[in-house]
């Protein structure tokens, strides 16, 4: 007969009652073992699972950190250029002169503006709920979101110079490219002084876009939430 491996019973050292063919502690004792087995292959399977997870989720953050490197701090700010505008309205044409006239230095209170906005009248929305809202020659945008509103003066010269552009188109970012940056935070107290007397952007001799930043109450004081641009002829200057 050929050899095989000795089964529970044939190793039992049990006292069995007389009859019992099937000792009772040795078959306790195999499912006591096969459940241990069994618990012991869950546990490595959850094992494997969380450590196959946790590489998934390091893998996803580390490649949402790479793609993020060399952006723009103000990730919102800057789409606010990537959101064409729909139906923009054509610049007003300037009147034909009548007449030649000497080119003087100082803007007629008459004479049509150098610049004009390039929306249409009404509201112009962008994304991340930003919106440009135009009334005659004047442009209102307003901004109050979490990623947009400030009262930071650094944080708001940046808004201007990202949006500007778009609303008056690129001869605003000539304008802006003259002045150095933080000239347009510098003109006075963003919070209490700006609201008022507004930032002055020359465009043409004679001529400046004002830009008036408007307030709203905030959790920790007043904050920025939008802005009204008109374009102004320099008379007192």
């Amino acid at each position: 007969m050929a050899n095989t491996p000795q089964s529970a019973e044939q190793v039992c050292t049990h006292e069995r009652r007389p009859g019992t063919t099937v000792c009772l502690h040795c078959r306790h004792a195999a499912l006591e073992a096969a459940r241990a087995k069994r618990r012991r292959f869950l546990l490595h399977a959850a094992t494997t699972g969380a450590v196959g997870a946790t590489f998934l989720v390091v893998g996803v953050l580390g490649a949402t950190v790479i793609r993020a490197k060399g952006m723009p701090h103000y990730n919102s700010i800057r789409s606010f250029t990537s959101k064409a505008i729909v139906g923009p309205a054509a610049k007003p044409a300037a009147p034909a002169p009548t007449a030649v006239t000497p080119v003087t230095q100082q803007a007629k209170p008459d004479a049509a503006p150098p610049i004009a906005p390039q929306l249409p009248s009404g509201v112009t929305p962008f994304q991340d709920g930003i919106s440009a809202t135009r009334t005659g020659d004047s442009v209102t945008v307003s901004f109050d979101t979490p990623m947009t509103r400030t009262r930071r003066p650094e944080k708001f010269e940046h808004f201007m110079r990202v949006s500007l552009p778009v609303v008056y188109g690129p001869a605003l970012d000539t304008a802006l490219g003259k002045i150095p940056e933080g000239g347009l935070a510098a003109q006075g107290d963003l919070l209490s002084e700006l609201p008022t007397r507004g930032v002055r952007i020359p465009v043409r001799t004679g001529w400046s876009l004002v830009v008036y930043p408007e307030t709203r109450p905030g959790q920790d004081g007043p904050l920025v939430v939008r802005y009204r641009a008109s374009v102004v002829a320099d008379t007192t200057r």
